[in-house]
Formats: structure tokens, sequence, C-alpha cells
């Protein structure tokens, strides 16, 4: 099923920036161990250099991230610089220092929304970033509502709040957030020390369902937007996918390095900003730095991002590799699977194959296993 991406074609329509590694916490579930900036960091000059790249290769959206990217002291400028390219372009703040300030720059760099990270009610959030951050980030969604910037809430899901999704809808919707993205604690970077806050593979057939159940509401705010380590098959497919840039309401595999593209501060390029790199001691990943080429030598070298473009099915392990949508699915998320497995082709984080393992089949409706994956079953890591 590559070939239906190649048939979208390769650009990096969405990008995930990561400005700086600085940051002012050390969340539990960190992945990128932020908290020290880089010694090599991209000017403002080499930033603009980037964005001129990304909008000639056809990107539509990108998201500033970091560390903490409003300690990048251009984080505004380059915002601005890549709207007026005509890139829909947002930022993800921790919130820990939102002020006046950052909705004036928010606002002159004509940012479609600003992200905060929240997750969950005050415990459960507290608990993995610091105490008096939930606060914090409430105090800042309600000064962007109120002057009429809109909010978008991501939140990674894990053993303090995986049961609280739809009470703390109603708590985001009250504060007139718009979009919420919802994603699962991945064990990488900091969460790797911390697998007690990793739900298990099973307790996905509860969430999935769940996420797909809030987001068929009709009118019911904030909406939701799972993220690609969300999922896969089963009944709930139609009511998971559909957005932007994608041509079927279904997964159709990881589009890491083919329709998707991470930054680091220091210029290197991997296919996902989550993919491990040199601050997991882990270099597989990497594919180049603008520092050394242009963005657009890199992405478009035949011999990079191979972790996709070049899928072949005796890559997969696990249950992945007998299971029925392994052509299209292709294990799933690539950071996920590497996470749990160090296999980026096996992913014990599917609803498919934990309803199997499991023998719920009740729990996929018409969507019933061979036998062959009922053999593999018995056998699966789950």
């Amino acid at each position: 099923m590559i070939e239906l991406l190649e048939r979208i074609g390769y650009r990096p329509m969405f990008c995930v920036w990561e400005l700086t590694l600085y940051c002012n916490l050390r969340c539990l579930h960190c992945g990128s161990y932020a908290g020290a900036c880089r010694d090599d960091e991209l000017s403002l000059d080499d930033c603009k250099k980037v964005a001129d790249e990304l909008a000639a290769l056809g990107c539509i959206r990108v998201t500033l991230s970091g560390g903490e990217p409003t300690l990048y002291p251009h984080w505004h400028e380059l915002g601005r610089y890549l709207s007026d390219l005509g890139i829909a372009t947002n930022v993800l703040s921790n919130g820990w220092i939102w002020t006046q300030e950052h909705v004036d720059k928010a606002k002159e760099a004509h940012l479609t929304n600003v992200g905060f990270s929240l997750d969950g009610h005050e415990e459960a959030h507290d608990k993995v970033r610091r105490e008096g951050s939930f606060r914090r980030v409430v105090k800042a969604i309600d000064l962007n509502i109120s002057q009429g910037v809109p909010v978008a809430i991501v939140s990674h899901v894990n053993r303090l709040n995986y049961k609280q999704l739809p009470e703390f809808r109603k708590f985001l919707g009250d504060h007139g957030v718009d979009h919420w993205q919802i994603q699962l604690g991945i064990p990488s970077g900091h969460l790797s020390e911390h697998r007690d806050l990793v739900i298990d593979p099973a307790d996905v057939l509860w969430v999935i369902p769940q996420i797909a159940e809030l987001r068929a509401e009709e009118g019911t705010m904030p909406a939701i937007f799972p993220s690609h380590n969300i999922g896969y098959y089963g009944p709930h497919e139609a009511a998971l996918r559909g957005e932007e840039g994608m041509p079927l309401d279904v997964w159709i595999g990881c589009r890491a390095g083919c329709q998707v593209i991470g930054i680091e501060s220091n210029g290197n390029v991997k296919g996902c900003l989550s993919l491990p790199s040199d601050r997991h001691d882990r270099d597989q990943f990497l594919e180049g730095s603008v520092t050394d080429r242009s963005l657009t030598e890199i992405w478009r070298d035949e011999t990079k991002f191979s972790l996709n473009r070049t899928f072949d099915e005796s890559l997969l392990g696990g249950f992945c590799a007998v299971c029925r949508y392994r052509d299209i699915c292709r294990g799933g998320c690539a950071w996920a699977a590497y996470s749990n497995t160090e296999n980026r082709f096996n992913n014990p984080y599917c609803f498919y194959r934990q309803a199997v393992i499991h023998n719920r089949l009740d729990l996929l409706g018409d969507d019933q296993p061979s036998a062959e994956e009922l053999a593999a079953a018995k056998l699966a890591t789950r």
C-alpha cells in the first residue's frame, strides 16, 4: 500500500519543528529529554532558509515545538515568516510562562492557533509535569480565548488519565477549546524510565472505542483529533480517521518521510520529530542536516527515509507479520512500534491485534481474523 502514498506524492505537507531543546519543565513523559538547549541551534536566518524550502516543497502546516518553543527568542518572527509564505502555522507550548506578551506575539505571527499541553485534570497533569502547571495552563487558555486566539490542546494518554477522557473533554469545551489532539504515551525518553505510567497494550480495547465514540459526537466541542499512534482497524476506523490531505477515512500507514517531516533545533532532519535520535543514542532515523545539505536535497534523496519509502513485508515482526492489514498498515506508528519493541514494524498498541490476541472477536464486528491470524495470536507478544 506504499504505492498509494507514492501516488499522493512524497512532499513534506506536515512539519513539526523543534525550535529549541531548552525547556523550563522536566516532564516525566518527555520523549526528547528536553532541558538545556543544544550548542548548535539554528539562527533565525538559517530557519528562514529552511522555511523557504518547506514552502517550495509543498508544506501546508508547521507546528513550532520544543523543548519550550517560546524560549527560542525568535519563535514569533519565524511564525510570521511561515504564515506570510502561506503555511498554516501554530505553536505548541507548555504554558508555564505564557503571558499577554505571548498572546500579542501569537497574533502578530498570524498563527492559526496556540496549542498547549494539558494531560488531564490537575492531579494527573501536575504529576507528570510540575506542581502548579495545570492552573498556569488553564489561565493561559482563558487568556487566549478572551482575546479571540483559538486554542488547541494536546494530551498524552497514560494510566493516570485514560479513564477521564469524556469528562475532560467537557472541561475543555467549557473553556472554549476548539481542537483536542489525543496521543498515547510512548515509552521513549523520560517515559521509558516511568513505564508504570504507560497503559497496557490491552487497554486500547477500551481507550480506542471511547475516543471513536467521543469523536463521532456531532456538535460537541472541542473537535477530537487522534494522533497517528492511535488505532488501528476494526469497526472504529471511520470514526477515528478523516483529516486534511488524506483520500481515505482509514489508516494507510505511517507517513513519516512521505508526507511528514521533523526538524530538530540544530538542523537534523527526520521523517517524524518523535523518532529517536542522538538524544537516545540512536542515529538510524536521522536523514541528514540542513547545515550540510539543503532540505530539498535531503527530501529528494532516494536513499533517505527508507523506513517507509522502501517498505518490504519481510521487515514485519510479531503479529504484524501475519496481520491481514500488514501491507497497508506497515506496523502502525513507527515511533510507537520502535519504542515498545525496538522494531519499527512490530506494534503491540493496535486495536485489531489486541482484540485477536485476547479473543475479543466480539469487538471486531464483521472484521473477523483468519485462521492464520488466530494461530499467530497464540504466539504473539502482547
